[in-house]
């Protein structure tokens, strides 16, 4: 009689979990806290990651990765970013405005990102609760 031991089959199983459940959660750490504004949107079609997420605080503070930097700073990233993509496919950047971060900090990133040619770019928001007024 042919005995079979799945024993590594397990053990390979249980390692392939492990590491999916670690890496999904470092996907999301990277992401700031940040109360956004509500409004309904457009409903995104690609759900492709973006290139940058960029994350404005209500403080007015920008942040890039949960890291802070400056708008010169932003500015080399967007270029490296940008030089660095695919010719066919487009850049695609993310803005995170925190609900009470002060328009001009939003107006001043725009602008930089413009000057770089970056001219496409999506609002972050999330959808206001239902029943609820403004």
């Amino acid at each position: 009689m042919i005995a079979v031991d799945l024993t590594p089959m397990i053990d390979v199983v249980l390692q392939l979990i492990i590491f999916f459940m670690l890496t999904s959660s470092f996907g999301d750490m990277r992401r700031t806290e940040i109360d956004l504004p509500r409004e309904p949107g457009e409903a995104s079609v690609a759900r492709r990651e973006p290139a940058l997420i960029i994350d404005i605080t209500g403080d007015g503070r920008t942040l890039v990765d949960s890291r802070e930097v400056s708008i010169v700073e932003l500015e080399r990233l967007a270029q490296t970013g940008q030089s660095a993509a695919r010719e066919n496919e487009p850049f695609d950047v993310l803005i995170r405005p925190d609900r009470n971060a002060p328009a001009r900090e939003l107006d001043r990133v725009l602008a930089r990102l413009a000057a770089t040619g970056i001219d496409r770019w999506k609002l972050g928001t999330v959808e206001p609760e239902a029943g609820g007024g403004r």
